[in-house]
């Protein structure tokens, strides 16, 4: 599993989808890709939140071109940044093509956190599936993690907001556990 999250709900999709891969037997890595800069100087506002996710995901390693050739079955994680996968994970896939075809074949699916602007995680989702595509990867039709109608409110400075207070809102964990399970399921399905 690899992923980038400002803010955290982007980690917690990602450890979703890693522990419904292990309990469906999976061997896992979870991989964080690198800031592409300083955080302190991004979205003044909610630089608390910023730093509290920055500090919970620094147990995690950042990920590196092997990772992707380790894994039989990849999933990629992006916050949908106004219906594109975010510059972070754009980053990370464009340094790691190769030409040589070494991820054709593996299995890969993709997830993204809610976004309040209508169609945005369904863009980033597709952005990020034709990106890996070009990597010759078979596809998992990715699961979308979405909030109650009622708690998705337009933000300039981070994801949806569910209560006045600023709270995020919570995730719905259980389809990112899903598609952890079935993209470690996959190939005993297209082999069986």
């Amino acid at each position: 599993m690899i992923f980038y999250s400002l803010y955290g709900g982007t980690a917690a999709l990602a450890a979703a989808v890693a522990q419904g891969a292990e309990q469906a037997g999976a061997l896992v890595r979870l991989r964080r890709v690198a800031d592409l800069g300083a955080t302190e100087d991004r979205w003044r506002a909610a630089n608390e939140r910023i730093r509290a996710a920055r500090e919970h995901l620094t147990s995690v390693p950042l990920a590196q071109k092997d990772d992707l050739f380790w894994a039989d079955r990849i999933a990629i994680g992006s916050p949908a940044r106004y219906g594109a996968m975010c510059a972070e994970i754009r980053r990370f896939l464009d340094g790691s093509r190769q030409p040589a075809g070494d991820l054709a074949g593996k299995v890969v699916s993709v997830f993204c956190s809610p976004s309040a602007v209508h169609g945005a995680q369904r863009a980033a989702l597709q952005a990020t599936l034709a990106s890996l595509v070009g990597h010759g990867v078979l596809v998992q039709a990715p699961a979308c993690m979405d909030l109650a109608q009622a708690s998705k409110t337009a933000r300039r400075d981070g994801p949806p907001r569910a209560s006045p207070d600023d709270a995020p809102a919570e995730l719905d964990l259980g389809p990112a556990r899903a598609l952890g399970r079935r993209l470690a399921l996959f190939e005993s399905r297209t082999h069986g």
